[in-house]
C-alpha cells in the first residue's frame, strides 16, 4: 500500500484544483495501465475492481483514511447550488522516502496532461485500458495481463515518419522482446 499512498500524492501534488476521488481512482488505473503496457509491471501494484462508474482500487479507501488521519490530504466538500457535489482531495504534505522511480512519475504526468480536468473520454486517450475495464463484469477483479490489454511491450528500434500524399503516416519498426 506505500506505493500506493505515493502514487495518491504525487497526483494530488501536481492536481492544484485537487481530484474528486472517482477521478483520482481513474488516473491510477490509467497510469497503472501505461506503466504495465510498457513494463508488464503496474506502479501500484494493487488489485482493482469494476464498480458502476469508474475502476476502483481494491485498497484507494484504506490508503485516503491513512492519508487523511496523517495530515497529507484533505477532503474539501464541493459546495454548488443544490447542496454538496461530493468532495475533493487536495494535497497538503508529502510522505517521508517517496518510493516512487522517475518512470512512474513520467508515466504518471502523461496521463495527467491527459486529464487535465475532469477525467472523461478514456476511451479516447486509453482505448485498450478502457475496454479492459469496461468488459469485466460489475464487482470483478480487472485482470492486467499481456492477453487482455494488448500490450506494446517492445524496445523501439527505429522511428521515422513518411509523407505520402499530403497524409502523415508513421512507420514503427519493432522488436519484440
Amino acid at each position: 500500500m506505500e506505493k500506493l499512498c505515493h502514487a495518491i500524492l504525487w497526483i494530488l501534488e501536481k492536481s492544484p484544483n485537487g481530484r474528486a476521488r472517482l477521478d483520482l481512482a481513474k488516473l491510477l488505473y490509467y497510469s497503472d495501465g501505461v506503466h504495465f503496457q510498457k513494463h508488464a509491471e503496474m506502479i501500484t501494484r494493487g488489485d482493482y475492481i469494476h464498480l458502476e462508474d469508474s475502476p476502483y482500487p481494491v485498497k484507494l479507501n484504506e490508503a485516503l483514511l491513512f492519508l487523511k488521519e496523517k495530515g497529507h490530504i484533505d477532503a474539501i466538500p464541493k459546495i454548488e447550488g443544490n447542496g454538496i457535489q461530493g468532495f475533493t482531495l487536495r494535497f497538503l504534505k508529502p510522505l517521508e522516502g517517496l518510493v516512487l522511480s522517475r518512470e512512474d512519475k513520467r508515466v504518471m504526468m502523461k496521463v495527467l496532461e491527459a486529464f487535465r480536468g475532469r477525467v472523461v473520454d478514456e476511451n479516447r486517450h486509453y482505448p485498450n485500458l478502457y475496454e479492459n475495464y469496461v468488459v469485466t463484469p460489475l464487482f470483478d477483479s480487472i485482470p492486467f495481463s499481456v492477453d487482455r490489454i494488448n500490450t506494446k511491450i517492445h524496445v523501439l528500434v527505429q522511428k521515422s515518419l513518411l509523407n505520402l500524399s499530403g497524409k502523415m503516416f508513421r512507420v514503427l519498426f519493432e522488436r519484440s522482446e
